[in-house]
């Protein structure tokens, strides 16, 4: 019998306005989305914006531009395929032709212009004017254990492109983006007032009980079971049940947490 593997909660999420995330990374979208419009409209092109996720990472091993901006450390890595891309509709070579020779001194220009204006777009969507970043080659992004890694998919259906743009952010970036992201969230309403410490002398305490699987055997499958049967059963760890006293009153997601199991995202039972 397998189970299904429980969600590994990252520390560097918690008690952070996360959800706020797609806000940023739609934003982000829209700012490719017109830089790459300024290509079609110039080279007669279709590049067009995919998927573009945000997530915890330092990027893997390539040849990565970075610098250093007003917001903090960016870092950004393309690969090839777009810049031959380009290259292609600039210049009118394909794409096939120029793949598998060594990187001119044009192509090592219009890698470092396209980084430039991917790492404006970012720079837009953090609310922060776009900077003429010094750029340094390096094999690895230079983030930090708390940078995060923006992930783009572009494509050119004329070419048959499907391309992946790394772009990183440092912490003080990945700050700045979750400062601004809740600021321009709506008030919460005032808390209810703490009773004083006099009025919880008397506490309640309830005890909790997790209730992983039910299965439900009729008497005639029960009487012919014998040892080493297996009865089979399917674990699902977005609906267990929370039992108080024999009831169930509420559901809740199972996680794991420095080793331990966790229950999460409690609703309530209809």
């Amino acid at each position: 019998m397998s189970t299904p593997t429980p969600t590994v909660l990252d520390p560097r999420t918690l008690g952070r306005p996360v959800h706020l995330l797609p806000q940023f990374t739609g934003q982000l979208s829209e700012a490719l989305g017109e830089l790459l419009r300024q290509h079609n409209r110039r080279y007669r092109a279709h590049y067009q914006v995919g998927e573009v996720a945000l997530a915890p990472g330092q990027g893997d091993a390539g040849r990565w531009l970075v610098g250093s901006a007003a917001a903090g450390h960016l870092a950004c890595l393309l690969e090839r395929s777009l810049v031959l891309s380009l290259m292609a509709h600039r210049y009118g070579a394909t794409p096939a032709e120029t793949e598998n020779a060594q990187q001119t001194a044009t192509e090592a220009r219009l890698q470092a212009l396209l980084c430039r204006q991917l790492l404006g777009c970012v720079q837009q969507a953090l609310g922060l004017p776009a900077e003429d970043l010094a750029l340094q080659h390096s094999p690895h992004s230079g983030l930090t254990p708390g940078g995060w890694i923006v992930r783009a998919t572009i494509l050119e259906p004329g070419q048959n492109l499907s391309s992946t743009v790394l772009i990183g952010l440092d912490g003080a970036c990945m700050d700045r983006l979750l400062h601004r992201l809740a600021d321009g969230q709506p008030p919460r309403a005032p808390r209810a007032r703490t009773p004083p410490p006099q009025a919880l002398a008397r506490r309640l305490d309830v005890k909790l009980q997790a209730r992983l699987l039910q299965q439900t055997l009729s008497l005639g499958e029960l009487l012919d079971l014998r040892p080493g049967d297996l009865v089979p059963v399917r674990l699902n760890p977005k609906a267990t049940q929370v039992l108080v006293d024999g009831s169930c009153l509420f559901t809740a997601s199972v996680a794991e947490h420095q080793g331990k199991l966790c229950l999460t995202s409690f609703a309530d039972t209809d």
